[in-house]
Protein backbone atom coordinates (compact mmCIF):
# COMPACT_ATOMS: atom_id res chain seq x y z
CA UNK A 1 0.00 0.00 0.00
CA UNK A 2 1.19 3.80 -1.09
CA UNK A 3 -1.58 5.94 0.77
CA UNK A 4 1.09 7.65 2.24
CA UNK A 5 3.78 8.19 -0.39
CA UNK A 6 2.76 12.15 -0.85
CA UNK A 7 2.30 12.14 3.00
CA UNK A 8 4.70 13.19 5.69
CA UNK A 9 3.61 12.03 9.12
CA UNK A 10 4.31 13.55 12.45
CA UNK A 11 4.31 11.28 15.58
CA UNK A 12 3.43 12.60 18.46
CA UNK A 13 5.93 11.16 20.73
CA UNK A 14 7.13 14.26 23.79
CA UNK A 15 4.83 12.73 26.59
CA UNK A 16 6.35 12.16 29.99
CA UNK A 17 4.69 8.98 30.66
CA UNK A 18 3.68 9.51 33.68
CA UNK A 19 0.40 6.65 34.41
CA UNK A 20 3.16 3.84 33.08
CA UNK A 21 6.26 4.90 35.05
CA UNK A 22 5.14 2.30 37.64
CA UNK A 23 6.23 -0.10 35.30
CA UNK A 24 9.16 1.56 33.05
CA UNK A 25 10.88 4.55 34.76
CA UNK A 26 13.61 4.17 32.81
CA UNK A 27 12.71 4.45 29.36
CA UNK A 28 10.15 7.14 27.24
CA UNK A 29 6.91 5.89 26.95
CA UNK A 30 7.37 5.16 23.00
CA UNK A 31 10.47 2.66 23.60
CA UNK A 32 8.49 0.27 26.13
CA UNK A 33 8.93 -3.14 24.99
CA UNK A 34 5.81 -5.03 23.02
CA UNK A 35 6.42 -8.89 22.39
CA UNK A 36 10.07 -8.58 22.64
CA UNK A 37 10.32 -5.04 20.28
CA UNK A 38 10.41 -1.71 21.37
CA UNK A 39 6.67 0.09 20.74
CA UNK A 40 8.47 2.84 18.55
CA UNK A 41 10.01 0.53 15.93
CA UNK A 42 6.28 -1.27 15.83
CA UNK A 43 4.84 1.80 14.59
CA UNK A 44 6.74 2.93 12.59
CA UNK A 45 6.68 -0.54 10.79
CA UNK A 46 3.21 -0.12 10.51
CA UNK A 47 3.17 3.79 9.11
CA UNK A 48 5.68 2.14 6.38
CA UNK A 49 3.72 -0.21 5.35
CA UNK A 50 1.24 2.46 4.25
CA UNK A 51 3.83 3.86 2.11
CA UNK A 52 5.18 6.30 4.48
CA UNK A 53 8.70 7.61 3.33
CA UNK A 54 9.35 10.66 6.28
CA UNK A 55 8.43 10.67 9.62
CA UNK A 56 9.18 13.58 11.92
CA UNK A 57 9.29 12.50 16.12
CA UNK A 58 7.67 15.09 18.43
CA UNK A 59 10.32 14.59 20.99
CA UNK A 60 10.69 15.58 24.62
CA UNK A 61 11.15 13.64 27.29
CA UNK A 62 13.76 11.11 27.46
CA UNK A 63 14.27 12.61 23.58
CA UNK A 64 17.83 11.55 23.67
CA UNK A 65 17.09 7.84 24.51
CA UNK A 66 14.80 7.64 21.47
CA UNK A 67 17.43 9.12 18.82
CA UNK A 68 19.76 6.71 19.87
CA UNK A 69 17.34 4.16 19.28
CA UNK A 70 16.51 5.71 15.88
CA UNK A 71 20.36 5.97 14.58
CA UNK A 72 21.04 1.99 15.96
CA UNK A 73 18.20 0.99 13.23
CA UNK A 74 18.37 0.02 9.74
CA UNK A 75 14.73 1.23 8.27
CA UNK A 76 15.14 0.58 4.84
CA UNK A 77 14.60 3.60 3.65
CA UNK A 78 12.46 5.48 5.78
CA UNK A 79 13.55 8.91 6.61
CA UNK A 80 13.35 9.93 9.97
CA UNK A 81 13.75 13.11 11.80
CA UNK A 82 13.24 14.70 14.73
CA UNK A 83 11.87 18.10 16.62
CA UNK A 84 12.93 18.46 20.12
CA UNK A 85 10.89 20.65 22.95
CA UNK A 86 12.82 22.66 25.36
CA UNK A 87 9.87 23.64 27.39
CA UNK A 88 6.68 21.55 27.03
CA UNK A 89 4.08 22.65 23.88
CA UNK A 90 1.28 20.81 24.42
CA UNK A 91 -0.10 18.56 21.57
CA UNK A 92 -1.08 21.55 19.23
CA UNK A 93 2.01 23.49 19.90
CA UNK A 94 4.17 20.31 19.15
CA UNK A 95 2.72 19.69 15.94
CA UNK A 96 3.01 23.62 15.38
CA UNK A 97 6.48 23.44 16.20
CA UNK A 98 7.25 20.70 13.62
CA UNK A 99 6.02 22.87 10.57
CA UNK A 100 9.55 23.25 9.19
CA UNK A 101 10.21 19.99 8.81
CA UNK A 102 7.54 19.07 6.95
CA UNK A 103 7.53 19.30 3.13
CA UNK A 104 4.76 17.76 1.93
CA UNK A 105 1.09 19.64 1.16
CA UNK A 106 -0.44 16.87 3.69
CA UNK A 107 0.41 15.87 6.90
CA UNK A 108 -0.90 12.88 8.94
CA UNK A 109 -0.57 13.95 12.78
CA UNK A 110 -0.75 10.52 14.99
CA UNK A 111 -0.19 10.01 18.87
CA UNK A 112 2.58 8.05 19.00
CA UNK A 113 1.13 6.41 22.35
CA UNK A 114 -2.16 4.78 20.55
CA UNK A 115 -2.73 2.26 18.15
CA UNK A 116 -5.80 2.03 15.92
CA UNK A 117 -6.61 -1.11 13.68
CA UNK A 118 -7.69 0.97 10.19
CA UNK A 119 -7.12 0.77 6.31
CA UNK A 120 -4.95 4.16 6.08
CA UNK A 121 -5.62 4.48 2.54
CA UNK A 122 -9.62 4.84 3.48
CA UNK A 123 -8.78 7.81 5.62
CA UNK A 124 -6.70 9.02 3.29
CA UNK A 125 -9.82 8.79 0.18
CA UNK A 126 -12.04 10.24 2.95
CA UNK A 127 -10.08 13.26 3.10
CA UNK A 128 -9.80 13.91 -0.54
CA UNK A 129 -13.00 13.54 -0.68
CA UNK A 130 -14.20 15.86 1.06
CA UNK A 131 -12.05 18.26 0.04
CA UNK A 132 -11.33 18.85 3.94
CA UNK A 133 -8.57 21.08 5.50
CA UNK A 134 -8.55 19.25 8.71
CA UNK A 135 -10.30 15.61 9.16
CA UNK A 136 -10.04 13.05 12.05
CA UNK A 137 -10.86 9.50 12.94
CA UNK A 138 -13.33 8.93 15.17
CA UNK A 139 -14.34 5.45 16.63
CA UNK A 140 -17.06 4.16 18.66
CA UNK A 141 -16.50 2.76 22.49
CA UNK A 142 -19.41 1.31 24.36
CA UNK A 143 -18.43 3.75 27.49
CA UNK A 144 -17.42 7.24 27.03
CA UNK A 145 -16.27 8.17 31.06
CA UNK A 146 -12.60 7.94 30.21
CA UNK A 147 -12.95 9.84 26.64
CA UNK A 148 -13.94 13.14 24.65
CA UNK A 149 -16.74 12.78 22.75
CA UNK A 150 -16.54 14.06 19.41
CA UNK A 151 -20.36 15.17 17.09
CA UNK A 152 -20.87 15.30 13.85
CA UNK A 153 -23.74 16.03 11.60
CA UNK A 154 -25.40 13.57 8.74
CA UNK A 155 -21.93 14.56 6.43
CA UNK A 156 -19.74 14.05 9.02
CA UNK A 157 -18.79 17.71 9.38
CA UNK A 158 -17.40 18.37 12.87
CA UNK A 159 -19.78 20.45 15.30
CA UNK A 160 -18.88 20.13 18.54
CA UNK A 161 -16.31 18.50 21.56
CA UNK A 162 -17.00 17.02 24.78
CA UNK A 163 -14.16 16.37 26.92
CA UNK A 164 -14.77 13.30 29.16
CA UNK A 165 -18.20 13.64 30.05
CA UNK A 166 -18.23 12.71 34.01
CA UNK A 167 -20.41 9.68 34.76
CA UNK A 168 -21.06 8.99 31.16
CA UNK A 169 -21.86 5.50 30.32
CA UNK A 170 -23.61 5.48 27.04
CA UNK A 171 -21.65 4.46 24.17
CA UNK A 172 -20.66 7.26 21.58
CA UNK A 173 -17.71 8.31 19.17
CA UNK A 174 -14.30 9.35 20.39
CA UNK A 175 -10.87 10.78 18.65
CA UNK A 176 -8.94 7.55 17.68
CA UNK A 177 -5.61 10.17 17.69
CA UNK A 178 -5.27 10.11 13.98
CA UNK A 179 -5.42 13.36 11.84
CA UNK A 180 -5.01 14.62 8.44
CA UNK A 181 -4.25 18.04 7.48
CA UNK A 182 -3.32 20.82 4.57
CA UNK A 183 0.24 22.26 5.51
CA UNK A 184 -1.48 25.74 5.57
CA UNK A 185 -4.21 24.22 8.19
CA UNK A 186 -1.17 23.21 10.25
CA UNK A 187 0.24 26.83 9.68
CA UNK A 188 -2.80 28.14 11.03
CA UNK A 189 -1.30 27.44 14.98
CA UNK A 190 0.28 29.65 16.72
CA UNK A 191 4.19 29.34 16.71
CA UNK A 192 5.64 29.33 19.81
CA UNK A 193 2.51 29.15 22.49
CA UNK A 194 1.86 26.29 24.26
CA UNK A 195 -1.83 24.80 22.89
CA UNK A 196 -4.06 21.41 23.16
CA UNK A 197 -4.76 20.02 19.82
CA UNK A 198 -8.20 18.93 21.58
CA UNK A 199 -9.21 22.13 23.70
CA UNK A 200 -7.30 24.84 21.68
CA UNK A 201 -7.13 24.00 18.20
CA UNK A 202 -9.63 21.52 16.80
CA UNK A 203 -13.08 23.76 18.21
CA UNK A 204 -11.44 26.61 15.79
CA UNK A 205 -11.66 24.46 12.99
CA UNK A 206 -15.67 23.47 13.44
CA UNK A 207 -17.62 24.83 10.40
CA UNK A 208 -14.35 25.26 8.60
CA UNK A 209 -13.31 22.17 5.86
CA UNK A 210 -13.15 19.80 8.96
CA UNK A 211 -14.59 16.09 8.86
CA UNK A 212 -14.52 12.89 10.91
CA UNK A 213 -14.20 9.28 9.64
CA UNK A 214 -16.48 7.24 11.96
CA UNK A 215 -16.76 3.67 12.37
CA UNK A 216 -15.87 0.98 15.27
CA UNK A 217 -12.03 0.45 14.90
CA UNK A 218 -10.37 -1.05 17.28
CA UNK A 219 -8.44 1.00 19.48
CA UNK A 220 -5.68 0.54 22.31
CA UNK A 221 -3.71 3.09 24.66
CA UNK A 222 -0.67 1.98 25.34
CA UNK A 223 -0.84 4.89 28.68
CA UNK A 224 -1.41 2.80 31.57
CA UNK A 225 -0.14 -0.46 33.03
CA UNK A 226 -3.89 -1.73 32.82
CA UNK A 227 -4.03 -1.10 28.39
CA UNK A 228 0.01 -1.94 28.22
CA UNK A 229 -0.93 -5.43 29.30
CA UNK A 230 -3.10 -5.92 26.85
CA UNK A 231 -1.17 -4.49 24.10
CA UNK A 232 0.84 -6.82 22.71
CA UNK A 233 -1.87 -9.46 21.96
CA UNK A 234 -3.58 -6.31 19.89
CA UNK A 235 -0.14 -6.47 17.70
CA UNK A 236 -0.56 -9.93 17.38
CA UNK A 237 -4.03 -9.58 16.11
CA UNK A 238 -3.01 -6.86 13.69
CA UNK A 239 -0.40 -8.85 11.99
CA UNK A 240 -2.76 -12.03 11.57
Amino acid sequence: MTCLHNIDVIVLAGGFGTRLRSVFADRPKVLVPVNGVPFLKLYLEWLRGFGAHRVVLSLGYMAAQVQDFVRSENWNGLEIVANIETTPLGTGGAVRACLPLVHAPTVLVTNGDSVTRLDLARFVEFHRAKSARLSMVLTHQSQVASSGLVETDADGAVVAFTEKPLGALAGGYINAGLYLLSREALAEIPAGQPASLEKDVFPRFCGRGFFALKGEYPFIDIGTPESYQRVGEFFRQEAS
